[in-house]
């Protein structure tokens, strides 16, 4: 049985095999070449590559050995001394790292908190210290396999699971239960030098507590307040501009080891002070007022990617100086095409893309819609800005309602629906809604809304449970009972909603856009009339003040479409055939352009008579087909009587299938040799009896001799 040495513990064995092993707790195939090797008694060596080395043997720890890891290139550089200025350096580098988060972690090492930490010192004194790697592989490996063996009586492994290079110390991390192992390691021999193993004192407590990341230390405070003192430097309060140019040429900025200034010197140091400039404002608005202008000129730019931070955090400036840069076309800008959407104000004067882009002013011009000036030159008036948003705003013209009435019959129900709905809705109810009648309302919550006007908009409880928005609810059931059918049914509905009261239409007629167009095809509730009768539908939009209570108001938008069509004889002469309500976040309505009509004139315009023809001419295209042109031809002809219009329409139908019909005869007979065509009077047959009845009716002049 082969005795456990009594040795006191020493170093790692000499050459590679040292460190190296079967793995943390596996076996691993023998990759030698050479032959198997034996031991005296003829069993298999297990150790055999590891005989002679200096050290016992392998069999005298019970668990493998760590593995050889990799040793990547630059794996010591943590050992090496550190400058003395890495406390102000890491500083700055926290600031630019994290005071977007207004946090500034600046740690001079990085140490898990997430099991208990040691520190071993004595590996720089080592012989292993001249490994390519520091021996830092050498020392952990020794430290799992001698931690392991102090307790023989079990087979557990010893792992560490972090480790780097501080200094001339290790700190290590693994669980409690391997740490208090490794910890017995205390002035072990490791390659010719006495470890010293001890808590590291700057680890936190395996479950204390975390440590404040919103905590800054006080180098990266004062380099906060540097940063501070250089913004307000640069600040004109009266021209509310602030000057970043030619940072390169900073006392404060090369005092504090910005000397270099290159692109990234400058990708670090420019996203720093936008952080420090943005956290000197308490508000939106407040930053807004303070900063209309920023000079970016003389910086060595030759693209706004350093920089693209100034976007995010002033995006609302309106004039930006890039001018003596290096800036050589217009994609090192266009980073910032989509933003500072006021920009009023842009020079890019002394830069490259003056000559390599001669046209990049144009570009520049689609770019920002309200830039003004470019490069001191006006490209644009405030007129034309104002012209140039109105038209992306509103591309197609708002030219005023059409409002085509029938006797009246629109404009008289609009003047009463205003006065009875806010006053007496019962009313109202009964004198034009019928058990035919349907009523339906739906609330649309995302309607768009003008930036100019962000009031907060009311509570829609009363109304989103009768309410039939059809993108919202998917199910038939709820779409079929939130139909209100009958006068029975709409007035409970009405009952429940909120009192209103609509502005006047002769004093606030404005707030209206009223449209009216005559309806055919409507179903005849007489049942006189198969298919069907013409009636009116009505759009309307506008506002109302919503009045729950005596001292709570509410403003709306609503839009209300209304078809009308004549009653019952047993109900009101004229019907409401369907109510359509949809209400929205109030927002003033669009005003037509100058050369339209009033928005809200209800009444007829002066060309009444014109109306009228076109109604009448729309009507006999509905019911012929014919286009606008012969529909008002036929009606000329028959003193825009319709009934007239339309027999006569007939009666030339039938002419034209006989003319038709004859010309058809005739190329038959061609057909057959024959060279003459006797006349239509010479048919005595019912074609031409037919043709002549119609004639005589319509007094047709032509002589039926000379149609062929």
């Amino acid at each position: 049985m082969i005795q456990r040495s009594t040795a006191p513990p020493r170093g790692p064995r000499s050459g590679p095999s040292g460190a190296q092993g079967g793995g943390r707790g596996g076996i691993q195939k023998r990759r030698g070449g050479g032959p198997v090797r034996v031991d005296k008694d003829g069993d298999l060596d297990m150790d055999g590559s590891g005989r002679g080395k200096s050290g016992k043997g392998r069999l005298e720890s019970p668990t493998p050995t760590r593995p050889q890891r990799p040793q990547p290139p630059g794996r010591g550089r943590a050992s090496t001394p550190r400058a003395g200025n890495l406390g102000t350096q890491k500083a700055q580098q926290a600031i630019l790292r994290g005071l977007g988060a207004k946090q500034a972690n600046v740690l001079d090492s990085r140490v898990s908190t997430g099991g208990t930490t040691l520190q071993v010192d004595g590996l720089k004194s080592s012989k292993a210290a001249s490994n390519p790697d520091g021996g830092l592989d050498s020392l952990l490996g020794f430290l799992e396999r001698k931690a392991a063996a102090l307790d023989s009586g079990s087979n557990r492994t010893v792992r560490i699971k972090k480790s780097h290079i501080k200094g001339d110390s290790v700190i290590i991390t693994a669980s409690p239960e391997d740490i208090e192992q490794i910890a017995k390691l205390n002035s072990f021999v490791f390659a010719g030098s006495s470890l010293t193993i001890k808590p590291c004192e700057s680890a936190s407590p395996p479950h204390g507590p975390k440590e404040d990341k919103n905590v800054v230390s006080q180098t990266a405070q004062e380099t906060k307040e540097k940063f501070r003192a250089i913004l307000a430097a640069r600040y004109d309060g009266n021209l509310k501009l602030l000057n970043l140019s030619a940072l390169a040429q900073d006392t404060e900025l090369l005092q504090m080891g910005f000397g270099a200034f290159d692109e990234k010197t400058t990708s670090k140091l420019f996203p720093a002070l936008m952080v420090v400039a943005d956290q000197l404002f308490k508000s939106w608005q407040e930053k807004r007022d303070a900063i209309v202008s920023v000079s970016l000129a003389n910086n060595g730019l030759s693209d706004v990617a350093a920089v693209t931070s100034l976007a995010q955090t002033f995006p609302d400036i309106k004039n930006l100086d890039l001018s003596s840069n290096n800036i050589k076309d217009l994609k090192s800008i266009s980073a910032w095409r989509w933003k500072f959407r006021n920009l009023e104000t842009l020079v890019l004067a002394n830069n490259p893309v003056e000559t390599q882009a001669p046209n990049f002013n144009v570009e520049i011009m689609k770019w920002y819609p309200k830039l003004q000036n470019l490069n001191y030159v006006q490209v644009r008036t405030p007129e034309e800005v104002a012209a140039t948003i109105e038209a992306v705003n509103t591309p197609i013209p708002i030219s005023g309602p059409d409002f085509r009435d029938v006797s009246q019959v629109g404009e008289n129900f609009i003047r009463q629906f205003v006065a009875l709905y806010d006053t007496d809705r019962g009313a109202f109810l009964s004198s034009f809604y019928d058990a035919e009648s349907v009523f339906s309302l739906a609330v649309n919550m995302h309607a768009p809304r003008s930036r100019e006007h962000t009031a907060p908009v009311p509570s829609w409880d009363t109304y989103t449970k009768h309410s039939r928005n059809l993108t919202k609810l998917t199910y038939a059931g709820p779409r079929l009972n939130r139909r209100y059918k009958g006068v029975q049914a709409i007035q409970p509905v009405w009952a429940e909603l909120p009192s209103t009261r609509h502005p006047d239409l002769g004093t606030e007629a404005a707030k209206y856009i009223i449209e009216c167009h005559p309806l055919p095809g409507l179903a005849d509730p007489s049942g006189q009339n198969p298919g069907g009768v013409d009636g009116l539908i009505i759009t309307m939009h506008g506002e109302f003040e919503e009045q729950k209570i005596a001292t709570e108001k509410a403003l709306r938008s609503f839009s209300r479409t209304f078809i009308l069509g004549p009653g019952a004889p047993s109900g009101p002469p004229i019907r409401v055939v369907c109510d359509m309500l949809t209400l929205r976040a109030w927002t003033p309505l669009a005003m037509p352009s100058q050369s339209a009509p009033h928005p809200a004139q209800v009444t007829p315009a002066i060309g009444v008579e014109q109306q009228q023809k076109e109604v009448v001419a729309r009507q006999l295209m509905e019911k012929t087909g014919m286009t606008m042109e012969y529909a008002v031809m036929c009606l000329e002809q028959t003193a825009w009587e319709l009934p007239q219009a339309f027999e006569a329409f007939q009666q030339n139908k039938v002419l034209t299938y006989i003319h038709h019909s004859y010309v058809k005869l005739m190329k038959t007979a061609n057909k057959t040799h024959r060279t003459n065509y006797p006349p239509m009077h010479s048919f005595q047959g019912p074609l031409y009896k037919m043709y002549e009845l119609i004639c005589s009716r319509s007094q047709d002049t032509k002589s039926l001799a000379n149609i062929q």
